[in-house]
């Protein structure tokens, strides 16, 4: 039987760049092999890779053809991370104080 303190535990939620960076090493692939094959600069592969830039759908695609990971689960992987991301800053900012711009009824308003 459950009990109210038991929650759901909460694990590292993976971005795309985990992903890609296993699937390289696996395959032995330099960030530079990969941006030749997919048609993009080594910055552009690094700054995925260290997750300051974010898949787009094209590159997905690129990264589909080149490697065979369907590009529906990088794009889903990265905006589950993003969406994490999110919500650990709005725990941050909800720590500091309620928004005083949160949806509340009017005093004047009848229904």
């Amino acid at each position: 039987m459950l009990h109210r303190e038991n929650r759901i535990k909460q694990y590292h939620t993976s971005s795309a760049a985990d992903l890609l960076k296993e699937v390289m090493g696996y395959y032995g692939i330099t960030q530079s092999d990969l941006a030749k094959r997919i048609g993009v600069s080594q910055k552009n592969i690094s700054d995925i890779l260290n997750r300051k830039r974010y898949l787009t759908e094209i590159l997905a695609l690129r990264i589909e053809k080149v490697m065979g990971i369907p590009s529906k689960l990088l794009l889903s992987l990265d905006s589950n991370y993003k969406l994490q991301l999110a919500e650990q800053e709005s725990k941050l900012n909800k720590e500091k104080g309620d928004s005083p711009l949160f949806l509340q009824r009017y005093s004047w308003v009848t229904v």
